[in-house]
């Protein structure tokens, strides 16, 4: 039986709260239903009981938590004005992971005085160098002595600091985001494998200083109009000893402007640096096992527990969490199963649970899918800074729509954010795309004559009362998906779900806001990472063909699958051009031109 201790950081799983308070200005615990009157309000940790006082003095408000999550002692939010329920968050845990995931965005530390008692500890030597004099100056590093203490230390100049062979940085970098092998490298460069790990993370840390500098500035351009269209997709580890055949599985969120092709962000449930026996001690110590425990007052609700990871694996029949990208499904039956999915998942919101074949990950530590994308969606948010207009376009996934709903409530209650969900046929040949592709621009062509205007807004009006349809006729929001007239090849047969009609919006707006649905630009990144990076090559398994499986190319270290993943979304926004010359981040806003990699390479901060 696990032990609470007299130090822990809530009493009695809660004690008189009944939702987590608020953390650092973040509240996400509200009504999730845009329709609803009281959509975004945010909730009271506490509520007074019993009969409201004659002076109106009572401290009340619309929401009720109650019913549990499965076997779990967690609640729901109930909301009295529209019915609906939501999952209760800890708004601790979601700023602690918006932190980590964003720490890039901080500027590097300046060198200064190591003597932590002198005056000039606080001054960098860069920015003050008057209080420092120089002893030596080398070709990447300078020996200086502080003027007030008299101690001497020495500093980095360049970013090639203490390497051997920096000529070679520009190969390793092409290499990697050209799906080269680690042994491939080698052979190419004539470095040891451990050299070249090294060199790795030494690119990862450059692109994360020379892309923080420039996204630590980007909600600062004025837009007037941003698309977000998001996406997650799931990776493969291969287990480390023949003792433990259990692979690790991974979900990443990642989301992409589609005016411009920029990726915001692209983030792995998974902290490097954490340890997992330190997190299942610390819950422990919290109590966080006991019976009536709720998971959003634990310790750290962020990370999988190891005892909360095996118990959830043993009740499930598949080897490998299955995935219904690759299955040959059509669009009614893609739809029908991921509802079907969701509704099954051991708690709400947990779309990354574990299968009995999967394990943790030897080092580090997981997190809770949902945490992360909530984290995520309030990093993009601020990448975006404060749009005009704003839509959200995603796959049908109630992780996703929770996070963005939560993260943009403001925005949608004030109209000026609106969010879809957007699906289609995923299988399905060459020449059955062509054909579709090619009847739909008949049928639009005819029914642009037909409304006698422009064929995208002859679209816009055919979706608007098919839309209007489906409302009158369903009820219930999640059974009114739209058909979109317009077959591409990237996404035939595409049926649009609205899921953010606050009852303000005219019906020639929504109309818009569905016929310009689409997930091309984020399903264009994915399909470049599983081409362009050795360690992500192959998809996950599907429903007909889950089982323990063993990829060559699979990764064996999930920290090299951040690295890669950030080093890419860097080399795809910055360096990779299009047909006309163009990147992502000049089209966003945050370059002039195609950067070198070199400029990458020896970016220097100060």
């Amino acid at each position: 039986m696990s032990l609470k201790s007299d130090k822990s950081r809530y009493r009695d799983s809660g004690g008189n709260l009944r939702l987590p308070p608020a953390h650092e200005g973040l509240q996400v615990n509200s009504c999730r239903n845009p329709a609803c009157s009281g959509f975004g309000v945010e909730a009271l940790t506490q509520v007074d009981r019993g009969r409201p006082k004659s002076d109106g003095s009572s401290k009340l408000d619309h929401y009720r938590a109650n019913g549990t999550d499965g076997n779990t002692a967690d609640q729901k939010l109930f909301c009295k004005l529209c019915g609906k329920t939501s999952p209760i968050k800890s708004n601790r845990a979601i700023q602690e992971e918006r932190t980590r995931i964003s720490g890039y965005l901080e500027p590097v530390p300046e060198p200064s005085c190591p003597n932590a008692d002198c005056q000039h500890a606080t001054k960098g030597v860069f920015s003050h160098p008057v209080s420092y004099s120089c002893h030596a100056k080398l070709k990447s590093s300078q020996r200086l002595k502080c003027r007030s203490c008299g101690i001497a230390f020495s500093i980095a100049t360049k970013a090639t600091h203490g390497q051997r062979k920096p000529h070679e940085n520009k190969t390793v970098f092409a290499e990697i985001v050209s799906k080269k092998p680690i042994r491939g490298i080698c052979k190419v460069t004539g470095l040891t494998p451990k050299a070249v790990y090294d060199k790795t993370d030494f690119i990862y840390e450059q692109c994360r200083r020379f892309v923080g500098a420039r996204e630590a500035k980007a909600h600062r351009i004025n837009r007037k109009y941003v698309r977000l269209c998001t996406d997650r997709q799931d990776y493969l580890i291969n287990w480390k000893t023949k003792r433990r055949r259990k692979n690790v599985q991974f979900t990443s969120t990642c989301t992409v402007e589609g005016m411009s092709g920029y990726v915001l962000g692209h983030h792995l449930n998974y902290d490097p640096f954490v340890n997992q026996i330190e997190i299942d001690d610390t819950a422990r110590m919290n109590g966080d096992g006991l019976q009536g425990a709720r998971s959003y007052f634990s310790a750290q609700p962020q990370y999988w527990k190891s005892d909360e990871f095996y118990a959830v694996a043993r009740m499930q029949e598949t080897d490998i969490r299955p995935s219904l990208e690759e299955g040959e499904l059509t669009v009614e039956e893609r739809i029908a199963s991921k509802s079907r999915m969701e509704r099954n998942y051991p708690k709400q919101e947990m779309a990354d649970y574990p299968a009995k074949e999967n394990q943790l990950p030897p080092d580090g530590a997981m997190t809770h899918l949902d945490y992360t994308s909530y984290a995520h969606a309030l990093l993009v948010r601020r990448l975006i800074g404060n749009p005009g207009y704003l839509t959200i376009y995603s796959d049908q996934d109630e992780v996703l729509r929770g996070a963005f709903t939560a993260a943009f409530s403001w925005q949608i209650s004030q109209g000026k954010a609106e969010m879809a969900y957007v699906q289609f046929q995923k299988r399905m040949n060459i020449d059955e795309k062509l054909a579709l592709s090619n009847i739909s621009r008949g049928r639009i062509a005819r029914m642009g004559k037909e409304w006698a205007c422009h064929p995208e807004k002859a679209i816009a009006r055919h979706m608007a009362w098919e839309y209007a349809e489906l409302c009158a006729r369903h009820q219930d929001w999640r059974n009114r998906w739209v058909p979109h007239p317009k077959d591409t090849v990237n996404e035939p047969r595409r049926r649009i779900q609205y899921l953010t009609d606050t009852g303000r919006k005219s019906l020639l707006n929504i109309g818009w806001t569905l016929s310009g649905a689409s997930l091309a630009p984020v399903d264009t990144y994915f399909m470049q990472i599983r081409r362009q990076l050795y360690y992500l090559e192959r998809p996950i398994p599907t429903q007909t063909n889950a089982e323990k499986l063993y990829y060559g190319y699979s990764a064996y270290d999930p920290l090299r699958v951040v690295q890669h993943l950030e080093i890419f979304r860097v080399f795809s926004n910055y360096v990779w051009t299009d047909s006309n010359g163009m990147t992502p981040a000049m089209k966003f806003g945050l370059a002039k031109g195609p950067v070198r990699m070199e400029d990458i390479l020896y970016y220097w901060p100060f």
